[in-house]
C-alpha cells in the first residue's frame, strides 16, 4: 500500500477513499502466536494536510490463535479503527510531536508496516476456546480442582480459640 507524495499533492486537500486488502500471511507465518491470518481488510480516507497525511482507517481481518488452555486453533476476528499521521517534511523528528507521526524518507508512504503493527498491538494476550473448561483434566497424580462453592468450611484447629473469643 503506497501512496506517492506528488500524487497526493494532486489531489490538494481533498479527502482520497481507501478500500483495499492485503495479504500478510507470509509475515504472520513469522510470528510464533499467529497460526493462521485472512487477507485484511482496509477501509478509510486519507488526507493531505499541508506537509502531512492523515489516514484514518478501519482494519478488520480473522486470526487463528492457540487457546491459553488447549493450544487448540481459536478463531478471533479483529475489527478496530486508528488514525495514522505520516509527514514528509524535510527537518522533522518524532519528539516534535505529541502524538505518533511517522517520517517519510523520500517520495513515497508505505503504510502496510504501520498496519502490520496496529494489528500485532491489538492482538489479545491469550484467547480461550469456548469448550476448553469443559476438555481440561479435573485431576491427575496428587492433585484435583476443588470447587470453593462445594467445598465444607472446616476451622483450622490453632484458630479454634478465635472462635471462643468472637462469641463473647
Amino acid at each position: 500500500m503506497k501512496y506517492y507524495i506528488n500524487e497526493l499533492m494532486k489531489h490538494g486537500t481533498t479527502p482520497f477513499e481507501i478500500n483495499e486488502s492485503v495479504d500478510f500471511s507470509s509475515i504472520a507465518s513469522q510470528h510464533h502466536e499467529i497460526r493462521k491470518m485472512s487477507k485484511v481488510v482496509i477501509a478509510g480516507k486519507g488526507q493531505l494536510s499541508g506537509e502531512d497525511v492523515i489516514f484514518d482507517l478501519n482494519i478488520k481481518c480473522d486470526l487463528i490463535l492457540p487457546c491459553a488452555l488447549t493450544l487448540e486453533d481459536v478463531k478471533y476476528h479483529m475489527d478496530f479503527d486508528t488514525k495514522e499521521f505520516f509527514t514528509f517534511k524535510e527537518h522533522a523528528k518524532e519528539e516534535d510531536y505529541d502524538y505518533d507521526m511517522t517520517i517519510v524518507k523520500g517520495q513515497t508512504i508505505e503504510i502496510a508496516p504501520v498496519i502490520w503493527q496496529n494489528i500485532i498491538v491489538n492482538i489479545p494476550q491469550r484467547v480461550v476456546s469456548e469448550n476448553a473448561y469443559n476438555k481440561m483434566p479435573k485431576e491427575g497424580e496428587n492433585w484435583q480442582i476443588v470447587d470453593e462453592n462445594n467445598q465444607e468450611n472446616k476451622i483450622d484447629p490453632r484458630f479454634s480459640i478465635l472462635k471462643d473469643l468472637l462469641k463473647k
